[in-house]
């Protein structure tokens, strides 16, 4: 009997799954999160995209799952979510899906989905200190360390979308999803551009973001040292942002090893927290 695989990128926004036979993408459908709705109907809506890739008259050995929180990996038990409803948090997803479809479940943070497979199979194969970044409704992030993948204490290293930054703002500096102010990913996500976009213009917006997202990124340097760092995320989508970012990240560094530190987009697209949370 023809074997398969489905792997599911859940973001607070949308979940893109996809039914795979190794590499090769078989079937892709995207359907929304609705984050925000509750637990239940968050969890019907996984369902529902697992249930829509489903192929008769073949076995479904492994479901992978990318999500956008903290996940404790070796369990499979999402731990919490930052811009999910609150009801979402200690949820017992991997042991749940295991009864119902009989086949091995691996969910971990989408971000270390993402770096993984592009350390694997995209533009981080030459690397080994890499940091992995997405911009979207938040910022997530993960750790690549002479060729290991960090986790820290309960796989919540890399969450630099809460590290705190001063940062440009006009007006009082808005709410994190966390219940914080001056979190990166509240002044620097793709919901922060939005936000400054609609109250002002998009040149203006682009302005405040790009300085804010450079002053993360000098942070993070300064902390590890990466030869690379991938930016990723719907925010990175706009065509002439990377190269602004790169631009005002040079006018910034501080130190000649800093202008060494490249910065590139992932290359495996939407494809990469698919693939990385198979691995």
């Amino acid at each position: 009997m023809p074997k398969y695989q489905i792997a599911l990128d859940i973001g607070a926004t949308k979940i893109l799954g996809a039914s795979m036979c190794g590499k090769k993408i078989i079937t892709k459908i995207k359907k929304p999160t609705q984050s925000k709705a509750g637990k239940i109907k968050t969890l019907a809506n996984i369902n529902k995209v697992i249930e829509n890739l489903l192929i008769p008259n073949t076995k479904l050995i492994k479901i992978g799952i990318g999500i956008a929180g903290q996940v404790d990996n070796k369990t499979g038990i999402i731990l919490s979510t930052g811009n999910f409803d609150k009801s979402f948090q200690n949820v017992k997803l991997a042991e749940s899906l295991k009864k119902k479809y009989k086949c091995s479940v691996n969910i971990d943070n989408d971000v270390k989905c993402f770096l993984a497979a592009e350390m694997k199979y995209g533009v981080g194969r030459s690397f080994k200190n890499v940091i992995g970044l997405t911009f979207g409704t938040g910022i997530g992030g993960a750790i690549m360390e002479n060729g290991e993948l960090k986790r820290g204490m309960n796989n919540t290293a890399g969450e630099f979308g809460h590290m705190k930054i001063s940062g440009h703002w006009l007006g009082s500096p808005p709410m994190c999803g966390c219940g914080e102010k001056y979190c990166w990913e509240s002044m620097a996500s793709g919901k922060a551009w939005q936000k400054l976009a609609k109250k002002y213009n998009k040149n203006k917006a682009n302005e405040i973001i790009i300085y804010n997202i450079v002053t993360g990124l000098l942070n993070i340097c300064y902390a590890f040292n990466p030869e690379v760092i991938i930016l990723g995320g719907g925010l990175m989508e706009h065509p002439d942002m990377l190269p602004k970012i790169k631009k005002e990240f040079n006018s910034r560094c501080q130190f000649p090893w800093f202008k060494k530190v490249k910065l590139l987009k992932p290359s495996l697209k939407d494809e990469a927290i698919l693939l990385g949370s198979l691995l």
